[in-house]
């Protein structure tokens, strides 16, 4: 291709393969999917791992996290419809069939969500409460 036709479509191209690196941490590979079964001094939860392909989604085990990689969770509480999104979540450990992550971004009003299930009622009777900065997870 010639001229300024040419020059653009390289450009383009180059801002896309740059948008899709930047795009691999902003979508994780996997994501977790999972009820909360506890608020003790963490919060735990149990769940199923789902890697992306590009047919769509496909169930994995926690053998196939390493840490530092990045996460999306989804995590449901009892009685709600709708899930807490944690759309960034970085794998601090994983081990056996569990795995500790650190929540690194969610919106401000499912972390006010967070804070008010771990201030509840039921959470205070505990000497220290639990984080929501941090998850465990069976999967």
């Amino acid at each position: 291709m010639n001229g300024w036709i040419g020059s653009y479509l390289i450009d383009f191209r180059e801002r896309m393969a740059q948008g899709k690196l930047q795009t691999s941490w902003a979508r994780p590979r996997f994501t977790i999917d999972c009820v909360l079964a506890n608020v003790s001094t963490q919060l735990e939860a149990d769940g199923c791992i789902l890697e992306r392909v590009e047919a769509g989604c496909r169930l994995t085990t926690p053998g196939h996290l390493r840490t530092g990689d990045t996460v999306n969770v989804q995590l449901w509480l009892e009685g709600e419809e709708a899930c807490i999104d944690i759309s960034l979540a970085e794998v601090k450990r994983v081990y056996e069939h569990w795995v500790v992550i650190e929540v690194i971004k969610v919106s401000p009003s499912d972390r006010t969500r967070l804070k008010r299930l771990i201030d509840a009622p039921a959470a205070i009777q505990i000497e220290e409460p639990a984080s929501i900065d941090h998850l465990l997870i069976r999967a």
